[in-house]
């Protein structure tokens, strides 16, 4: 006998508004403080850096959607020892992702490699933020910013960018060996960090077509993100609680806000 996959409940103004993120990164060479928030999470990471490797690492759930996220700042620690230097890509295979909130870590990573930058002078704080239109027929397009100037914008139509600005990923699946094959022929730190906190974002952003206020359980929502994240992996999937009202909507905003509402 097989069980039915629960029905998962949809938002009735899905196609009129915006996804929206915004990512801060801020420091010295010895420490640096990022925050991350967009529809469903605000988070921060602090780090302490030296000899060129992280030497200690915090995270804090400002806003999050399931009663076990706060679980997964312990298993933020094993980033100690990760060195600065790495690309972005090397960053995020240094622990096992799944065993992390997929956006904190995410954003440890963004973190570490703005430790990398500090060390060299020039640029002290970056923030992205990154728009994502409800889709119409399957069909939107996505934007990211760097401190305030337009960076990428892709068409998207289901899982292929039709059109790029930069043309890089013309033509492209958002997932895939391609992908990850044109990620790494880009060849320059800031171009490869940036298309990959778009990719993200993406994913993440269509997340707004499910209403998760009407979700009571994560295992509601477990067909659609697999064990991929710390709240759904199996040992914890079943514990996972909802948290009331913790969803916002920037769509008539023109960025996140990082307000503690």
């Amino acid at each position: 006998m097989t069980t039915a996959t629960p029905s998962i409940p949809r938002r009735a103004d899905y196609g009129h508004g915006c996804y929206r993120r915004a990512i801060k990164l801020e420091g010295d060479p010895t420490s640096v403080r990022g925050e991350l928030v967009d529809d469903f999470h605000h988070f921060a990471v602090e780090l302490r850096v030296d000899a060129g490797h992280v030497q200690e690492i915090t995270g804090e759930d400002i806003r999050v959607p399931w009663t076990t996220c706060p679980g997964a700042l312990a298993p933020l620690r094993s980033m100690v020892g990760a060195p600065v230097t790495a690309s972005i890509l090397d960053l995020h295979r240094f622990t096992p992702p799944q065993s992390q909130c997929t956006h904190l870590h995410d954003l440890a990573c963004l973190a570490v490699a703005h430790a990398a930058r500090l060390s060299h002078p020039g640029e002290a704080a970056r923030r992205y933020d990154v728009s994502l239109p409800d889709r119409q027929s399957g069909k939107t397009y996505a934007e990211l910013s760097r401190n305030g100037e337009g960076v990428l914008s892709w068409s998207l139509a289901r899982g292929i960018i039709e059109s790029a600005t930069p043309k890089d990923f013309q033509g492209a699946p958002l997932t895939g060996r391609p992908f990850k094959e044109i990620l790494i022929s880009l060849g320059e730190s800031d171009a490869i960090e940036a298309a990959w906190v778009l990719q993200r974002a993406i994913f993440v952003g269509t997340g707004r077509r499910h209403d998760f206020e009407r979700m009571t359980v994560a295992t509601e929502f477990a067909s659609v993100v697999g064990g991929s994240c710390y709240s759904f992996a199996t040992e914890r999937v079943s514990k996972a609680r909802k948290v009331p009202n913790t969803v916002r909507d920037f769509s008539d905003s023109s960025t996140a806000s990082f307000d503690r509402e």
